[in-house]
């Protein structure tokens, strides 16, 4: 179980810490345990009921009266609210905390009732760019200052590759495909969700993909290159790393591959100048990859 500080709740639920203490203190909505140095801290219960709290609370339910509610009435207005937000595009912001409380506590079957009803009702492109990518943002906050256990982290990030696989599966396999796109991260490069979803776009117009994945060598990329000759290649940067070897490996890819379009997403803006410097294509929304994908003989 997660451990959480007051400025973590107040991250990853968008409401202040001093409004949360005076819901503590005024109405006893949470109840954290202290540290020898009398430090509060929360668990993931804690965490729960809070982001329940705030999804009510929008909703126009006043404090006093959630303060008041048993967690059996809490859990039936949740329910409702939950069933409704599939038909708003503005109450997004309930999935995705649901999304959140089915990572803190480890609850596959609350995550696949999630985002089965998201894909239904708003289709995967959809549901990527409103809901997973948001929810990236935010945990990702999280897991660059290990308030997530690397357990939640890759319970989340695996359900969540799991779906997009199994969208990818059911694409046909394109025939004479006029662009050819390599996939890949580099060798310090672990979270691929967003490559992924970049392989279900590219596929599902009709585009070749050679997916690598993770962690790739930059001799096997070049190996690679230099047996399929791919009209594409194209690199998400996600984790924090040395400024300098994103430099030198956008650098390397711009001067190595030169008859390619290199493509990237993500890196400060440093490393987009470099990109820039070094005629390397940003893809920094799924419009701009669309464009490219619809652009006739690109």
């Amino acid at each position: 179980m997660a451990l959480y500080s007051i400025k973590d709740l107040e991250r990853i639920s968008n409401q202040k810490a001093h409004t949360i203490r005076i819901w503590e203190q005024r109405y006893g909505l949470l109840e954290p345990e202290r540290t020898e140095t009398n430090i509060r801290f929360y668990d993931d219960n804690q965490l729960k009921k809070l982001l329940n709290v705030c999804t009510l609370m929008s909703r126009g339910m006043k404090i006093s009266h959630i303060s008041k509610l048993s967690k059996p009435e809490m859990d039936i207005e949740m329910d409702k609210i939950i069933a409704e937000s599939f038909h708003s595009e503005k109450d997004i912001e309930v999935i995705i905390n649901q999304v959140i409380i089915s990572q803190s506590t480890y609850d596959e079957i609350l995550f696949e009732d999630i985002f089965s009803n998201a894909i239904t009702h708003f289709g995967l492109a959809k549901t990527y760019t409103k809901i997973i990518y948001p929810l990236l943002v935010r945990t990702g906050l999280m897991w660059i200052k290990d308030d997530l256990l690397p357990a939640q982290e890759h319970f989340l990030s695996n359900l969540i590759k799991q779906k997009i696989f199994s969208a990818i599966d059911s694409l046909p396999l394109p025939k004479d495909a006029d662009q050819s796109w390599i996939l890949f991260l580099n060798e310090s490069e672990d979270h691929e969700i967003g490559l992924l979803f970049a392989n279900y776009l590219i596929r599902q117009h009709g585009k070749k993909v050679i997916y690598l994945g993770q962690r790739v060598p930059y001799n096997d990329l070049a190996d690679v290159v230099e047996q399929c000759k791919p009209t594409h290649i194209y690199s998400f940067f996600v984790r924090n790393q040395y400024e300098n070897e994103l430099s030198e490996l956008i650098i390397k890819l711009s001067g190595d591959f030169k008859s390619t379009v290199i493509c990237i997403s993500g890196g400060d803006n440093n490393i987009q100048k470099i990109a820039a410097d070094n005629n390397i294509v940003q893809i920094n929304t799924i419009d701009s990859l669309i464009e490219i994908l619809t652009k006739p003989n690109a």
